[in-house]
């Protein structure tokens, strides 16, 4: 089973929700008792964009004629994890702090879930609730 290329809007929310919740988390743990909060509020915007482009990478590589091909698609999806994986170990780097930052393991398991997100979607969470959103 393919995962569809129709521009996904309810489901790249859902999605984004749930791996900024994951964020805050990690930020929380990461960067407890300092100006955690607000370097997770800065993360949010920025992880339901990651999100919704993994999401909609097969829409958009479709309306430039390359269609159907996982790879393209797969490849498409890791550049934009890896865009998302620099992003945040920049975001931390400038903090001002010296030590303060994301661990690896935080930024690799937020990369992950960037890529993995559209078959988190499809195979885990649309057979639940997929047909409650209405876009």
């Amino acid at each position: 089973m393919e995962i569809p290329t129709d521009l996904m809007i309810g489901s790249a929310l859902i999605m984004g929700l749930i791996l900024s919740l994951i964020e805050i988390h990690f930020v929380h743990v990461d960067e407890a008792g300092m100006r955690w909060l607000s370097h997770a509020l800065h993360a949010v915007p920025f992880m339901f964009l990651f999100t919704f482009v993994s999401m909609n990478i097969g829409w958009a590589l479709d309306l430039i004629g390359v269609a159907g091909n996982f790879l393209i698609y797969l490849g498409a999806r890791i550049l934009v994890g890896i865009v998302a994986m620099v992003k945040i170990k920049a975001a931390a780097s400038i903090t001002g702090k010296g030590g303060v930052g994301e661990s690896n393991m935080h930024i690799l398991i937020i990369g992950l879930l960037i890529i993995s997100s559209p078959y988190i979607w499809q195979y885990g969470l649309d057979p639940f609730i997929g047909g409650f959103i209405p876009f």
